[in-house]
């Protein structure tokens, strides 16, 4: 079928599973693929495939469409319009030292909801975060442990989040090339909860913050590969391919998804697809098994986040 892809994700209940969310042609009722391991599925763009704006998120949650239906680059998902129109877009900007928000339900929401301070290993390093949600968060990203460590409301966990980060020197986004380096690549437990513990030594020693969990209190790291099926047992690393202006043309059997990189099998060959810039393309979806021929450069890395 002709699809329209609005949004790829993660749904949490009633258990965490991966989706990609679509319109099909001529219809603006949002449909969800459930991408399940061991299913097939296909997803094909034609060559210079122009992009879309997929619209933009209302103070009620609500997804508008564009109302010009604005062509965009292929390394983005909004127009400027939309994306200043997005209800919670100060989020995205916020450093936790001055309160612009986007709109009075933007600022209400922010100061009555509860948002956790976090580390997190993905690709081989240590980042740090904040969110409403750590755990959609953590799959979201494809991290493979993760610890919550403060919580609070308003400025104070975006604070803590930026002074932890400049002062260890911890990255706020793990890019998709990094990310794709570590696909099917076995992890060390002991060596990720060691360096985890480490920075959180280092943490408590030197710094304050009134909404620091006790040391005591906090709770276990959480390993997250069970979420991933198959990929963190591969032990081997999948062929990369990537949208560009040549199209896309990919079909296999899931072997599963890990943040929003899509993992398929096709006869021996595992091939790795980054899901996040298919959001505004019109595309051909199913869940069918096609052989496919050729193959990309496992070096032919994506580098768009």
């Amino acid at each position: 079928m002709n699809a329209y892809i609005l949004h790829t994700g993660w749904k949490l209940k009633p258990q965490p599973e991966p989706y990609i969310m679509f319109n099909k042609q001529g219809s603006e009722h949002e449909n969800i693929l459930i991408l399940k391991q061991g299913e097939n599925i296909t997803i094909k763009v034609k060559p210079n495939q122009k992009k879309i704006c997929v619209g933009f998120h209302s103070a009620s949650g609500k997804h508008i469409l564009c109302p010009t239906a604005e062509l965009i680059s292929l390394n983005k998902v909004q127009c400027q319009s939309c994306s200043l129109s997005e209800f919670y877009i100060c989020k995205a900007i916020c450093q936790g030292d001055f309160c612009h928000p986007s709109s009075e339900e933007a600022k209400e929401h922010c100061w009555k909801t509860r948002a956790s301070v976090y580390l997190t290993h993905i690709a081989g390093k240590i980042k740090v975060g904040s969110s409403t949600s750590t755990l959609r968060r953590w799959i979201g990203q494809g991290s493979d442990a993760g610890i919550s460590i403060a919580e609070g409301v308003g400025l104070a966990p975006r604070a803590l989040e930026h002074q932890i980060s400049t002062k260890f020197s911890l990255p706020l986004a793990i890019r998709t090339s990094q990310k794709m380096k570590f696909i099917g690549k076995k992890i060390d437990k002991d060596k990720i909860t060691n360096q985890l513990q480490s920075i959180i030594d280092e943490i408590y020693k030197t710094m304050k913050s009134e909404i620091l969990t006790p040391k005591k209190d906090l709770k276990p790291i959480t390993f997250l590969g069970k979420f991933f099926s198959e990929i963190p047992s591969m032990n081997v690393q999948p062929l990369v391919l990537k949208l560009d202006k040549t199209g896309l043309d990919l079909s296999g059997k899931i072997v599963g998804v890990k943040g929003s990189i899509l993992v398929v099998k096709n006869v021996e060959t595992y091939f790795a697809l980054p899901l996040n810039p298919l959001v505004g393309i019109k595309a051909h979806l199913s869940q069918e098994y096609e052989e496919m021929r050729g193959q990309k450069s496992l070096f032919d890395f994506v580098q768009t986040d």
